[in-house]
């Protein structure tokens, strides 16, 4: 699933090349992927308006429109796709054709029809509870290791969940709570409220760290993650620990350990997380 790197990568691209652009018509080449009103319905409302902003909150895309409240929100889950296309070419598993009056394309594709597009009349009409009870953006100002500490107190689920869990710091997936935890010598089991001041700095460091350099290196790419243009990222050269289990930990040379936490798939060091 795209995190908060790969979506924000995505929205910068799609932002410069469709803002200021017009929809002059939309294909629900398969209806279902509009999961809150009826694909016609959305259509209508979409065709003939302008399109604002890109924009991201979370692992969510929102595309604004001038001179309406509009609020498109897409979720791309594990294998959806937002790609620009300069001529309006269709490919195989697109879903939703975005056609514009400049003859170029937006599409939203999936493999696994498992994303989802809901279209709101305004931002004060949003009732998707996940977007709605999203936490803080952990590369935003207000995103400090006081803050950090403060959102652990909260919570004595194991800090790789909480992490996950995106009420508490939004757009965290495994990829990236697997490589900040390593770098903050913290094991993944871990009760949240246990975590002491220091090693919530080290992680609120780690997090920042896993999060800029997965930009700055174009998001990680395995199967499935395309950024705006269709083209792959290269952090998954550089990872630590995630999709490592069983392999030489970096640092110390034991093997990497994984497990299944709650339901997601976990590598970690035992030696140098504690």
């Amino acid at each position: 699933m795209p995190e908060l790197p790969e979506v924000e990568l995505i929205k910068r691209y799609i932002h410069e090349h469709v803002a200021g652009k017009t929809v002059a018509s939309v294909d629900s080449l398969l209806p279902r992927m509009w999961r809150n009103c009826p694909a016609q319905l959305a259509e209508t409302l979409v065709t003939g308006q302008t399109i604002e902003a890109v924009k991201r909150r979370g692992k969510y895309l929102v595309i604004t429109f001038q001179h309406t409240a509009l609020q498109l929100i897409i979720h791309l889950k594990l294998t959806g796709r937002l790609i620009y296309r300069p001529q309006a070419e269709v490919e195989r598993f697109d879903r939703i054709l975005f056609h514009l009056t400049d003859g170029t394309l937006l599409a939203y594709g999936d493999v696994r029809t498992l994303g989802a597009l809901y279209l709101f009349e305004s931002p004060k009409a949003i009732d998707l509870k996940a977007y709605l009870h999203m936490g803080v953006e952990p590369l935003s100002q207000s995103f400090t290791s006081g803050k950090l500490y403060e959102l652990t107190r909260r919570s004595s689920m194991p800090i790789k969940p909480f992490l996950l869990g995106q009420q508490y710091v939004a757009g965290i997936g495994n990829i990236y709570a697997d490589e900040a935890l390593f770098l903050a010598q913290i094991l993944p089991t871990r009760p949240a409220d246990s975590l002491t001041d220091s090693e919530v700095k080290r992680l609120h460091r780690s997090l920042r760290k896993v999060l800029r350099h997965s930009l700055e290196r174009g998001g990680t790419s395995f199967r499935d993650y395309k950024n705006g243009a269709g083209g792959k990222g290269q952090n998954q050269d550089y990872l630590l620990v995630y999709g490592r289990g069983g392999k030489p930990c970096l640092h110390c040379k034991r093997p990497l350990q994984d497990m299944t936490l709650r339901g997601r798939h976990t590598v970690f060091c035992g030696h140098c997380q504690k």
